[in-house]
């Protein structure tokens, strides 16, 4: 069932059952206000019809010579025809027995009637006869110490037929309030939950793959809200997709150029390999062989063990302690010396003294990478430097080079697996375009970021900055 519906029957429930028992309570209260009029003047007769019976009685008791049976029967002709009474008729009872009859209906008075009576009180009794209804009152005297009851009638069947007319009358107004309030209700209800079934429509869009659509904004109600809420869960949801799908690619290019890399490689130790298996080769072409397979097989070696240590990042914490930089900077001159000598590149060095929170050996992985990088880049006979300064909320190390440079299309890219600028150089080098992923990944477990700035045929600037708390 919809909501609307859900809706438009509670509050129909409602307010059928509050103009109920509203509807109830007056119609109830406005019958014991008739019914209560009705006592009154039911009491008041017999109240008049006592007292013109008792100063007749007093009458004949003040004779010598009378019988009290036959008085009271004449007693009462005499006041019934004295009295003009609409509706309305009397008994008289003596010594348990009636003397006078208006009617001849005294059979059917009940006998509770007459329970619990005392002299002076009187008591009454509400009967249904038929159709209509009556209200029997009694008045109680002891004449000749025998008991002496004068019982009026009364119809009441009015206050009845009223009050039946005031509940179909209200049945009939309820019935139309009702049916007026359902066609009122019901477009209240559709006004009200409008909004929630464009969100129910929107949410289906969602769930069939159009990310992008949002929900229009109109109230700042509580649907308001849970629009504007809506809308920032869809895009936190439209972003972590582009991401899921962004990662999956990611995965995906990265699984495609790994097999790329170990194919090169592979098919040349294969390659050699099986021309040494099936043909006698002079001593020479052996070693030239040989030194083909040992340097792809080296190859293989570097690019396993940069693979493990980006997985073993992504997956472990990292110690960290104080680290000197004026020894990881000696460290480093130690390491790329050779290489850069080879090259015959100069190197210079201009680093300021302070204390970095980190991991010595993985940072020092990092700048080996970033020299590396700058190495490949340059000309033999290049520049390349290490600058170190500290900043006024930090630490900054850069390493730059003035060689061939590239795009800010490739620079946006270098830190991606795999990815090489100029394929051919770093496959000749032996790299494997891993070496920035790891350092990247390696600054972002420290906190520090890493800005590249570059430009075709004049080199590039890799600086690393190292935020205030990792630096002392």
């Amino acid at each position: 069932m919809k909501f609307r519906y859900k809706v438009l029957f509670t509050n129909l429930i409602l307010l059928s059952v509050s103009l109920g028992i509203v509807g109830y309570l007056m119609i109830q209260k406005n019958f014991e206000l008739a019914k209560e009029t009705q006592m009154e003047n039911a009491f008041t007769e017999n109240n008049l019809v006592q007292s013109s019976v008792e100063y007749e009685l007093l009458q004949i008791l003040n004779r010598t010579d009378y019988h009290i049976r036959e008085e009271l029967a004449e007693i009462g002709g005499r006041v019934s025809r004295g009295m003009i009474i609409v509706g309305s008729s009397y008994y008289i009872r003596y010594d348990g027995e009636y003397v006078y009859s208006g009617d001849g209906q005294e059979a059917l008075i009940g006998a509770g009637l007459f329970e619990n009576l005392d002299v002076g009180r009187k008591n009454y009794l509400i009967c249904q006869e038929g159709t209509q209804h009556y209200v029997y009152v009694t008045s109680y005297n002891l004449v000749e110490d025998k008991p002496l009851s004068i019982i009026t009638k009364r119809n009441i069947t009015e206050i009845y037929t009223l009050m039946q007319t005031q509940i179909w009358y209200y049945r009939a107004v309820l019935a139309s309030i009702l049916l007026v309030a359902s066609a009122m209700m019901y477009l209240v209800s559709v006004y009200l939950t409008g909004p929630l079934e464009r969100l129910n429509v929107i949410t289906e869009k969602i769930a069939a793959g159009e990310y992008d659509t949002r929900a229009v904004v109109h109230s700042g109600d509580e649907i308001g809200r849970l629009a504007k809420n809506y809308n920032v869960m869809a895009a936190a949801v439209s972003a972590h997709i582009d991401q899921l799908q962004d990662m999956i690619h990611r995965r995906d290019q990265f699984v495609a150029d790994f097999t790329h890399e170990i194919k090169t490689p592979m098919t040349t130790i294969i390659g050699y390999a099986d021309t040494m298996r099936s043909m006698n080769l002079p001593r020479e072409e052996e070693i030239m062989c040989l030194n083909y397979i040992f340097s792809e097989g080296k190859r293989l070696e570097k690019l396993s063990g940069k693979l493990f240590e980006l997985i073993y990042l992504k997956q472990h914490e990292i110690e960290k302690k104080s680290i000197h930089v004026s020894d990881m900077e000696h460290e480093i001159i130690r390491i790329v010396a050779p290489a850069l000598a080879r090259k015959k590149i100069q190197f210079l060095v201009t680093v300021e003294p302070a204390v970095l929170w980190g991991n010595r050996e993985l940072l020092v992985t990092v700048f080996l990478n970033l020299i590396d990088n700058a190495r490949k880049a340059s000309e033999e006979g290049g520049v390349i430097e290490l600058r170190g300064k500290k900043l006024a909320n930090g630490y900054e190390m850069c390493v730059a080079d003035y060689g061939v440079g590239m795009s800010a299309e490739e620079a946006g890219h270098i830190c991606d697996e795999f990815y090489m600028v100029d394929k051919s150089r770093t496959r000749n080098e032996g790299g494997a375009g891993l070496g920035l992923s790891l350092a990247a990944l390696i600054l972002e477990r420290h906190g520090a970021s890493l800005l590249v700035e570059s430009q075709l045929q004049k080199g590039t600037t890799m600086r690393v900055v190292f935020q205030g708390e990792q630096v002392s």
